[in-house]
């Protein structure tokens, strides 16, 4: 549906237009919050919470929108990324992780049921061993993979190339699997 179509719907039938809505751009905004949703320290029902108040945000600010400006899906994904950060650092502060900290290795120690629990000790393997890889490849890989930030961004962070950043990354990876258990091929 044409975003016109979708914010006439919208206005007519906000419940009709919202289902349009969420059936529409739910994947996009998973993937979002996804990317931006800090693993070590928020759980998987941040997630779901994440992505409901990113629908939720939209129809209460439906007001402020101007189609001229981006489209509907450009806007819903700014919601949703500035509140997925927004929780991610609430996370790292309850957890008592300074905001500016790259270390992921600190994961917070509350009670968490048993499938959280298996969960965050995977995480806590996984972490350690990105860790393990070394500068400035824990970096690119925990800048790529747990923040989102493409290869160009991390290239003008670190001082290198692009080439390098994604040559790095293709070699980390696959360090990665070997250390964590996967077949080297």
């Amino acid at each position: 549906m044409e975003d016109g179509e979708l914010l006439t719907l919208l206005k007519k039938d906000p419940n009709a237009g919202m289902e349009r809505l969420i059936d529409q751009y739910a994947g996009l905004v998973y993937s979002v919050v996804g990317s931006r949703l800090d693993p070590a320290f928020c759980l998987s029902s941040d997630r779901e919470d994440c992505v409901a108040d990113a629908f939720s945000r939209f129809y209460s600010e439906l007001s402020r929108y101007d189609p001229e400006k981006s489209g509907i899906g450009s806007w819903l994904c700014v919601i949703a990324r500035n509140l997925a950060i927004n929780l991610s650092k609430k996370r790292r502060a309850e957890a008592g992780v300074p905001d500016g900290e790259t270390s992921l290795s600190r994961i917070p120690d509350d009670e968490v049921f048993e499938s959280e629990a298996d969960e965050a000790e995977l995480r806590r393997e996984v972490i350690k061993a990105v860790e393990n890889l070394g500068e400035p490849d824990s970096s690119i890989i925990f800048r790529k993979y747990y923040y989102g930030e493409s290869s160009k961004q991390i290239a003008e962070e670190l001082g290198i190339s692009v080439a390098n950043v994604d040559t790095r990354t293709h070699r980390a990876l696959k360090k990665l699997k070997t250390l964590l258990g996967g077949s080297e091929g």
